[in-house]
């Protein structure tokens, strides 16, 4: 058992206070003094160890929770960013979508410049069942650059979609096209939209089908030969081809203003007379030669008649002619006449037209006037100064009327031959007529017939832009 002395030494021992190097201990002492003093000590040792390893334990604790909270908040920010460039993407694809679906909407109702309004945003349209998100929607507005959507039913216009899809929302937009597409009519030789009439035994030949809105009539007998007749009335007169039931509709705006629109004018007090009637006669008129004014770059012209007749006669023309308020419209003589360029056209008016004593041949020498100058060459390059042509009487292009178009006899009896189509309320014949194919017109449109109601994006007109 310890002694006083030997408890006091212990205590001086432990003592870090009291304990420094060198000391020394100047009694003796039981020797199990020494063993509790080395058990004390090595208590004391581990207890410091154990507290340093408690400090590094919970400093590593720290470190780890940290790291994890930290991918995890990485992590959660990744998926978000994730999710949000997704919305974004949706978004856009839904704007895209909702654009091909208001094209193919206004393709198909022919209604549209009437029910909408420039400029204004539809209502929102719900895709969510559709594009598997709880806000997926879209509206659009349609926009002319004139402001007015009806004016003119061959305006070009901008589309905008605006979509929203989860938390992103996107607006595209893209310019919309007409005029690129043919009218039914330019699949027919001939169009009538009231009656075909075939009198004192005139026939009438087509390569390409005919339709007629109402009656096949005949006072007497006639034929009609062509690969299909569309008729929705009465047929009085023999046919050679099948028959069926007519579809055609009457224009949904004014052919002639078209060319109008685009044309240069000729005065009626430019035009000389011809057996005291207003006239272009005896002349050359194209895009490079116009003896009555201006020339027009497209070879389009036309006239304002007042309420008077007009008569062409015994001229060549490469050129379109649109005819305003005329009382009539004679053709006569001989008439080497097509349609310039693209323009499909050689006559369009809303007067009465009347082929009569048609002759076969344009005779410089008999006529006395050169329709072969160096400014409008024939076919494009045989041209002189003399007056010792003789070029053929010809019509290549399409003949249209809001009224009515008769076929008189021609000054040798042969038929009278058109290359090309005919469209007029009633036509009425009192000759033979050859109406022959003229399909180009289906690849290269002509501009006053082209179909208004299609519509596809214009190249290079898509883009991004603010939301509505």
């Amino acid at each position: 058992m310890c002694t006083q002395a030997n408890r006091g030494l212990l205590d001086e021992i432990e003592s870090p206070s009291r304990t420094r190097e060198g000391d020394r201990l100047d009694a003796s002492f039981d020797p199990r003094l020494c063993r509790t003093i080395t058990r004390r000590t090595r208590l004391t040792r581990r207890k410091a160890r154990g507290g340093y390893l408690y400090v590094a334990v919970l400093f590593t604790a720290l470190i780890v929770a940290g790291a994890v909270a930290t991918a995890l908040s990485l992590d959660t920010a990744r998926i978000k960013t994730h999710s949000a460039a997704t919305d974004r993407e949706s978004a856009i694809r839904l704007a895209e979508s909702e654009l091909h679906r208001v094209s193919i909407r206004l393709s198909t109702d022919p209604d549209w410049r009437e029910d909408l309004t420039n400029g204004e945003t539809s209502a929102w349209v719900n895709y969510g069942a559709m594009a598997g998100a709880a806000n997926a929607a879209a509206r659009f507005s349609v926009r002319d650059d004139d402001g007015d959507l009806s004016d003119d039913v061959f305006d070009d216009f901008q589309v905008i979609a605006h979509a929203r899809f989860g938390t992103a929302q996107a607006a595209v937009s893209v310019d919309l096209e007409t005029g690129f597409a043919p009218l039914d009519w330019l699949r027919y030789g001939v169009s009538t939209f009231d009656d075909l009439e075939c009198h004192d035994g005139a026939t009438l030949v087509s390569e390409r089908p005919v339709q007629v809105f109402d009656e096949c009539r005949t006072n007497s007998i006639g034929y009609l030969t062509t690969a299909t007749l569309e008729c929705s009335g009465s047929i009085e007169f023999p046919i050679r081809g099948d028959i069926a039931v007519s579809s055609i509709a009457p224009p949904a705006f004014d052919v002639v203003a078209r060319y109008q629109q685009t044309g240069t004018e000729i005065p009626l007090d430019a035009l000389s007379t011809y057996d005291g009637v207003r006239a272009i006669a005896l002349s050359v008129l194209s895009a490079n030669t116009n003896p009555y004014g201006e020339t027009d770059p497209n070879g389009i012209y036309w006239i304002d008649a007042e309420g008077h007749d007009i008569r062409i006669v015994n001229a060549r023309l490469v050129a379109t002619l649109a005819i305003r308020n005329a009382n009539r419209v004679f053709l006569n003589g001989a008439l080497a006449w097509e349609a310039p360029g693209d323009s499909g056209a050689i006559l369009v008016t809303d007067a009465e037209v009347q082929f009569d004593a048609i002759e076969p041949t344009l005779d410089e020498t008999t006529l006395g006037a050169n329709f072969n100058p160096p400014a409008t060459p024939y076919r494009g390059f045989d041209a002189n100064i003399t007056l010792s042509d003789r070029i053929p009487t010809e019509f290549r292009g399409i003949i249209y009327t809001t009224d009515n178009l008769l076929v008189r006899p021609t000054a040798d009896g042969a038929p009278l031959t058109i290359t090309g189509l005919i469209l007029c309320r009633d036509l009425r014949l009192y000759h033979n007529l050859f109406v022959r194919s003229y399909d180009e017109v289906l690849t290269h449109v002509p501009l006053g017939f082209a179909d208004p109601q299609p519509l596809r994006f214009k190249s290079g007109t898509f883009r991004r832009v603010d939301t509505l």
